[in-house]
Formats: structure tokens, C-alpha cells, sequence
């Protein structure tokens, strides 16, 4: 049975709008909140709309072949109207490029199996047969074009790559939002766009009603810049690289950090594109060369950003406002300098890209998607940058998480557990607390 509380949930990327989907869908009372004047107009927009199911833990591994088995049944999820556009999902296969064939990587490959992904091991003469425009010399220990060595050969090869083979990226990740903001709308969610939160304000008594002595709840009160005032029972904060920027505006101490990344992501075009006999460019994760690039607009172009090899220095931001969306050109020759090196017909061509954040959970990279020690106050954040594939599934996380939280389970003390419907996998929902400790990963964007 539906609560009588009201929701609000700050952020309309495709997070926010994905919790407002499963909760109005429960017949939920429920506002997405956004400055912006569109869902799906932040972070979200510039999202390399990945869906990959490579990750250094059972946990994320699940979630994302979730993710993948969502996406492939996308019309499904969404029951949309007849004439409506939708997002589509390109199976191209994804690239894992890997200097050496450590342990690390076989247990990679058989925890994806186990968990029914398609993968294989390429090694390096298979890899050159399948992909021959993609150069098998190693690039590690990853060098700055600067060094008066970059352009020296290393005399050594790649070990190979795990070959994701449905792996594949979503067209286009603004379309799949407003995609979930109509199934939503559909559902009987709101949506308050337009507008920004100057403050949170409110008191913690009122219980779960919502209403108290024939007033609307107290427990929590937006107030906007428009002069509008919203109120709400339960406030979810899924603002992306200012999620930190909105526990501190709700008075709340994580203990546990996200901060805004800055990243640039360039395009430029694609050699291989439409040519006779040879595989499609998949999409490639170099970790040997720490970058990575995929096929954009059904494979005219690419689009290269990095994995943040070390070395390189990451440009966290104390305020996401303060972002530059324009690429730099520093950056631009220092991704393009090294992809020549792995994919040698690649030319040099002017500046084209963008500026964007991720949100990133410092201690490990993985999202946080819990309650609060403030009641009624949810976050699911430091998900921007790897989680746009697992959103559908956040989604549904989160909205059990709040309905058995304000039903009184004590989730801190007993994790709550749950099937997950397209694979039947049962995970553990603490692996995502506030409260835990590092988790073993890459401590980069794959994870």
C-alpha cells in the first residue's frame, strides 16, 4: 500500500529520475527537483552513456548486468506510448587492454562469468587478428608527451584484453532521461524544473504522515529561488558533483567524502569507421595506455577520455559551479598523443570536446546509496562518472531502501537484501553504506 508521505529528490539526471520512476510506479507521492530547465541536463548530458559489466567486485558485477539486461528490454521497462522516441542501446563490445595476464584479470573474467556475461581473453596476437588497426606495443608505465622518452618504443607487448562481448553504450543518455522523466510523469511524478534550492530547512517531528494537525509536513522545507516553498517527508539527494554541496545545506555528516572531478572528453573521428572486412572499433578501455575512447554517432566519431594513469593530475573541484566546460588544449594533445600510439592511424585534428564532473566517492569509487543519521534524508551520490548504466537499477534499490527505512527497519544494523528481477542475484545492500570501509577497486572510473 502506498504511504500518505511526500518525496522530494534533488537531481534530475538520470539517477534522480530513475528513483521518482520506482517510487511514483508504487503509487508514491513524488517531486524531482531541478535547477536546470530539462531533466538530464547536468552531468548526465555528457555522459559516455557506458554499459559494461567489468568490475572489481561480485556486488558491482551484478549490479550491472542488471543494469545491461534493463537497458537491452528498454521499451519493456518504460511501457512508453506508441510515437514516443527512445534512447537506444549499441552492443558494440568493449576492449579491457591489459599489460600484464595477472591473477587480478583472470578473477575478473571468471566472477563475470559466473554472473552470465559473455567475456573472453584476447591475447595479443588474437587481439591484432580481430582489431588490426590497434597497435599490441605497450605503453606502460604511461608517460607524458612531455618526456623526452614518450615517442621511445618500450620493446615490450600487451599481454592482450578481456573482450566484453555485449558491452556496448546507450544513444543518447539526455534522450534515455527524459525517456524515465515521461515513464514517471506517466506514473504520477512531478517535476519542479527550472529552480534552485537556496536553503533546507525543517524539523524532524512530525513522524511519517506527512501531515501534522491538517498542515502539510514540516520535516523537511525547500526553499527555492523562485520564493516557492516545497515541503516533504522524505528528501533523497541524488544532485551529482553537488551532492556534498547539498548534505552540507541539509546539515548532514556522511562520514564518508564525494567531491567533484573535473574530466574533459574530446572528440575527434574515427579511421576505421565503415571499413570493409575489419571489426567495428569497439569501445576500449587502454589500461596499459590509461585512456579510453569509443565509437559516437554510430561510429563516425570518437570519443577519448582518461583513466587517470598516474602521473596525471586529477582536478578536483571545491565548487562544481566553478566548472569549465570548455576543453583545454593541453589536454586535448596529451589524450590524442597517446592514442596515436595505440591506434596509429588516428590523425591530428582541432580541439573538439567538453569540460564535465563526475561525482566520485573518494574512499573507492562506488556509489553510496543509504539513509542518513538525519531522518527522512537519503542520499544515492558519488554514482556520476560510472553509474549511468546501473541507474535503472539504483532506482528500484533505493525506493526499497526508503519504503522499508520509514516502515522502521533498522538498515545501519541489519543490511537490507534483495533479488534482483532480471538475473534473480541476490545482493547486499550494506555494501553501499555510509558506514563501510573501502571496498576493493580500481580506485578509477572502471571501478
Amino acid at each position: 500500500m502506498p504511504s500518505n508521505r511526500e518525496h522530494l529528490i534533488l537531481g534530475g539526471g538520470i539517477i534522480g529520475c530513475s528513483i521518482a520512476l520506482e517510487l511514483a510506479r508504487r503509487g508514491e507521492s513524488v517531486t524531482v527537483v531541478e535547477r536546470h530547465g530539462e531533466v538530464g541536463h547536468g552531468t548526465t548530458s555528457a555522459s559516455c552513456a557506458i554499459v559494461r559489466c567489468f568490475y572489481s567486485t561480485d556486488t558491482m558485477t551484478a549490479l550491472a548486468h542488471e543494469g545491461a539486461s534493463i537497458w537491452s528490454a528498454w521499451r519493456e521497462h518504460l511501457q512508453p506510448t506508441q510515437d514516443e522516441e527512445l534512447a537506444r542501446f549499441l552492443r558494440c563490445g568493449m576492449l579491457f587492454i591489459q599489460t600484464t595476464e595477472t591473477s587480478v584479470v583472470q578473477e575478473t573474467i571468471a566472477r563475470m562469468q559466473r554472473h552470465g556475461v559473455e567475456v573472453q581473453w584476447l591475447d595479443a596476437t588474437q587481439l591484432r587478428a580481430r582489431f588490426p588497426y590497434l597497435d599490441v606495443a605497450s605503453q606502460f608505465p604511461v608517460r607524458s608527451p612531455d618526456a623526452d622518452d614518450f615517442f621511445e618504443p618500450t620493446g615490450r607487448q600487451i599481454a592482450g584484453a578481456v573482450h566484453e562481448l555485449k558491452a556496448g553504450y546507450v544513444i543518447s543518455p539526455a534522450l534515455a532521461t527524459r525517456n524515465i522523466r515521461d515513464a514517471a510523469a506517466r506514473a504520477g511524478a512531478r517535476f519542479h524544473l527550472g529552480d534552485e534550492v537556496l536553503a533546507i530547512e525543517g524539523s524532524t517531528g512530525l513522524g511519517d504522515t506527512g501531515v501534522a494537525n491538517g498542515l502539510v509536513s514540516d520535516r523537511f522545507r525547500l526553499r527555492m529561488q523562485s520564493g516557492k516553498t516545497l515541503h516533504g517527508d522524505v528528501l533523497v539527494n541524488a544532485a551529482g558533483p553537488h551532492s556534498s554541496l547539498v548534505n552540507r545545506m541539509a546539515a548532514v555528516d556522511l562520514g564518508i567524502e564525494t567531491r567533484p572531478l573535473r574530466r574533459e572528453v574530446h572528440a575527434l573521428s574515427n579511421p576505421a569507421h565503415e571499413r570493409p572486412g575489419v571489426a567495428p572499433v569497439p569501445i576500449v578501455a587502454d589500461i596499459d595506455s590509461g585512456l579510453y575512447f569509443q565509437p559516437e554517432a554510430g561510429g563516425i566519431d570518437l570519443l577519448l577520455g582518461s583513466l587517470d594513469p598516474q602521473g596525471d593530475v586529477m582536478e578536483w573541484l571545491e565548487d562544481p559551479d566553478e566548472n569549465d566546460v570548455q576543453s583545454s588544449v593541453a589536454c586535448h594533445e596529451r589524450h590524442l598523443l597517446r592514442l596515436m600510439k595505440r591506434f596509429p592511424e588516428v590523425q591530428f585534428e582541432r580541439k573538439r570536446g567538453l569540460g564535465s564532473m563526475y561525482d566520485v566517492t573518494t574512499l573507492d569509487w562506488n556509489p553510496v546509496l543509504d539513509r542518513t543519521d538525519r531522518p527522512g534524508y537519503y542520499v544515492a551520490i558519488g554514482t556520476s562518472g560510472s553509474s549511468f548504466k546501473t541507474a535503472p537499477v539504483i532506482g528500484k534499490l533505493m525506493t526499497e531502501l526508503i519504503t522499508q527505512v520509514e516502515a522502521g527497519h533498522d538498515h545501519d544494523q541489519h543490511p537490507l537484501q534483495m533479488r534482483l528481477e532480471q538475473t534473480g542475484i541476490e545482493i547486499d545492500l550494506g555494501f553501499f553504506s555510509r558506514l563501510r570501509g573501502a571496498h576493493n577497486s580500481s580506485n578509477t572510473v572502471l571501478g
